[in-house]
């Protein structure tokens, strides 16, 4: 019983390893370039993809922002953009 019980303890803790590096970063800088509902370049050359349901808060280049997103593998998925003021 024990040895079951630690079985599923090790297990359980295997299986939340990965949603710990799912976690958002954020990042703040200057927009370079904004295709709308595409992609977001900031001045540091960093390309953020956006997602379909993006609502654009009124982004312009040059304008400095703040966007968090999770990095799926070579890409930088942008979940949230937020102008900096």
């Amino acid at each position: 019983m024990r040895a079951l019980f630690a079985s599923a303890v090790i297990l359980s803790s295997i299986a939340m390893v990965p949603a710990a590096f799912a976690a958002s970063q954020s990042m703040t800088g200057t927009v370079k370039a904004y295709h709308a509902g595409q992609s977001l370049t900031l001045a540091n050359g960093d390309i953020f993809l956006l997602p379909k349901s993006f609502k654009d808060p009124g982004i312009k280049t040059g304008e400095k922002v703040k966007v968090a997103y999770q990095k799926t593998g070579k890409n930088l998925q942008a979940e949230m953009v937020t102008i900096v003021r």
